[in-house]
C-alpha cells in the first residue's frame, strides 16, 4: 500500500471533513448576509466553500419577479416547482463538496428557506443517501436564523427590496408584496426543535436570534463545525466601520532593512500627523451618517488595534491625540508583521546575494513559503495568526482602527473583501487608509490617500 505524504502547513487540507450547511429561516431574517459572512470567513482561512441559492435558481428558471401566490402552500404546482429547485441546490452543494479529492475540507451552503420539518426530512434523506452510496465524510449542518425584533426586521424588508424580484417594481408596491410573501411562509413555518434533532442520529444545529442577540448550538463538534460556531458567535448587524492604516515609515525601512524594531524616520512622523487628521475626519463622518440613519450615536468608541512594535504604536498616539470620540488602544501580538526568522533585519540587497534560492522560493510559492528559523512565518501561519484579529473586529460594537504593516493590512483586507486564501498574498497595497463599511452583503471599500511618504515593509 503507499500512503501519500501531503506537505502542507493549512490544517484544512488535511482534515477530512465536508459539511452541508443548510439554512433555515423566514425571508429577511438574515440567511444570505450570514452564508455570505460564512464564505468569506471560510475562504479565508483555507476551506474551499461556496454558496447555492435556490431564489438564484429560481431567477434562472425564467422565474424573476414571482409575487407572493408562488410561495403560497396552497398553490400545490409552486410547491412542487419549489421542492424541486431545493433539490437542485442540494444536489449542486454535494456534488462540490465530494469533488475535492480523498482529503481535505470543504464546505457548501444551501440559502433557502427550508422551513418546514418535511422539507428539512428530504434534505436529510438526500444527504444520507449520499453519504452510503458516494461520500460517508458529509455531515449536515442546519443554522437558522431567527429574528423578533421590529426595528431589524423593518431595516431588512427595505433592504430586499434591490434583489432583482423587486427591481422595476414601485417600492411600496414592492414592500407589500414582500410582507405577503412573508406571511406565506409564517403559516407553514417550523422552527428546528431538540424534538425533531432527537429523531436522528446525526442532526447538528445552530440557531441564532436577532442578528447575534442569542446562539444556541445541538450537536456541534468536530475541527469544521467548530470554526464555522465560532464565525457564528462573532457576526453582528449593527453599524460598523474599520479603517486598515498602513503603518509610517521607519529607520530601518529607510535603510532597506527588512522587518527589525526600530524608531519611525523623521518622514514616517509627517506621514503620522496627515493619517490622524484624515482618521478623525472618517470617524467623524461615520458617526453622523449612522446618527442619521438611527436617530442616536451608534458608535461613540473607537478601539485601535496594533502590533508590538515601536512604529505601531507611535502611530497609534498620534491618531489618539486627534480622535474626539472614546478610544481604546490594544496592542496584540497577533497583529504584528509577518515573521521572516533568521533573515530579519537583512536588507533586500543582502537577501537576493546571500539567500538567492530561499528568494526564489519565495516567488515560486509565496502563500506557503516559510521564512527560516526559529519563528519564520508563511502567509498560511499568518492567516491563522491574523485570524484572531479579524474575530475581534467582526464582534466590535464600535468603530475599529488597525494600524499595520503590508502582509498583516493583506490578511485583513482580502478577509472583510471576500478574497480566497490564495489571493492575499498578491492584494494591492497603498499608502493610506482603507475604510472599509458594512452594509447588506458584507463590506464596502473606500481608498482615502494621505501623504505620499514611503511606506513600511517590503513583505
Amino acid at each position: 500500500m503507499t500512503i501519500e505524504t501531503i506537505n502542507t502547513s493549512n490544517p484544512f487540507d488535511v482534515f477530512l471533513e465536508r459539511v452541508i450547511i443548510v439554512m433555515v429561516g423566514l425571508p429577511a431574517r438574515g440567511k444570505s448576509f450570514l452564508s455570505k459572512a460564512i464564505v468569506r470567513y471560510l475562504n479565508f482561512v483555507g476551506c474551499p466553500t461556496a454558496l447555492f441559492n435556490a431564489g438564484s435558481v429560481r431567477r434562472d428558471m425564467q422565474l424573476t419577479g414571482s409575487d407572493a401566490n408562488f410561495f403560497d402552500d396552497g398553490n400545490k404546482e409552486a410547491v412542487a416547482l419549489r421542492e424541486k429547485m431545493a433539490m437542485m441546490c442540494l444536489d449542486r452543494c454535494l456534488s462540490y463538496v465530494s469533488n475535492h479529492g480523498p482529503v481535505g475540507c470543504r464546505v457548501a451552503i444551501l440559502d433557502a428557506t427550508n422551513t418546514t420539518r418535511a422539507r428539512r426530512r428530504n434534505v436529510l434523506q438526500r444527504c444520507h443517501e449520499h453519504v452510503k452510496n458516494v461520500d460517508p465524510s458529509v455531515t449536515v449542518l442546519f443554522l437558522e436564523t431567527l429574528a423578533d425584533d421590529p426595528v431589524l426586521l423593518e431595516q431588512n424588508y427595505r433592504m430586499k427590496l434591490n434583489n432583482e424580484d423587486y427591481a422595476t417594481k414601485d417600492p411600496e408596491q414592492a414592500l407589500t408584496d414582500f410582507r405577503e410573501r412573508v406571511k406565506k411562509y409564517e403559516a407553514v413555518y417550523e422552527p428546528v426543535t431538540d424534538e425533531e434533532a432527537s429523531e436522528y442520529p446525526d442532526f447538528h444545529y445552530m440557531k441564532m436570534f436577532n442578528a447575534g442577540q442569542k446562539l444556541i448550538s445541538y450537536g456541534v463538534e468536530g475541527f469544521l463545525l467548530r470554526k464555522i460556531q465560532r464565525l457564528i458567535g462573532s457576526v453582528h448587524l449593527r453599524p460598523h466601520s474599520i479603517w486598515i492604516v498602513l503603518t509610517a515609515q521607519t529607520e530601518n525601512c529607510r535603510k532597506g532593512v527588512l522587518g527589525g524594531d526600530s524608531d519611525v524616520s523623521g518622514e514616517g512622523h509627517e506621514y503620522a500627523r496627515a493619517v490622524a487628521q484624515v482618521l478623525r475626519e472618517r470617524e467623524e463622518c461615520a458617526r453622523k451618517e449612522d446618527f442619521t440613519k438611527h436617530g442616536k450615536d451608534e458608535m461613540s468608541t473607537v478601539t485601535i488595534y496594533t502590533g508590538t512594535k515601536k512604529a505601531y504604536k507611535s502611530l497609534a498616539h498620534s491618531v489618539m491625540r486627534k480622535l474626539e470620540s472614546e478610544t481604546y488602544l490594544l496592542t496584540l501580538g497577533y497583529a504584528n508583521e509577518i515573521c521572516a526568522g533568521d533573515l530579519d533585519s537583512k536588507s533586500v540587497a543582502e537577501l537576493e546575494f546571500e539567500h538567492p534560492d530561499l528568494m526564489a522560493a519565495r516567488r515560486l510559492d509565496k502563500l506557503n513559503f516559510r521564512y527560516p528559523g526559529v519563528g519564520g512565518e508563511s502567509y498560511v501561519d499568518l492567516v491563522g495568526r491574523v485570524n484572531e484579529v479579524t474575530c475581534l473586529l467582526e464582534q466590535s460594537q464600535g468603530n475599529s482602527i488597525v494600524i499595520c504593516d503590508r502582509a498583516v493590512y493583506r490578511c485583513i483586507k482580502g478577509y472583510f473583501l471576500g478574497h480566497s486564501i490564495q489571493e492575499i498574498p498578491f492584494l494591492d497595497v497603498e499608502k493610506g487608509v482603507l475604510e472599509l463599511r458594512r452594509n447588506n452583503k458584507g463590506f464596502t471599500a473606500i481608498q482615502f490617500p494621505v501623504f505620499q511618504g514611503k511606506c513600511n515593509g517590503r513583505l
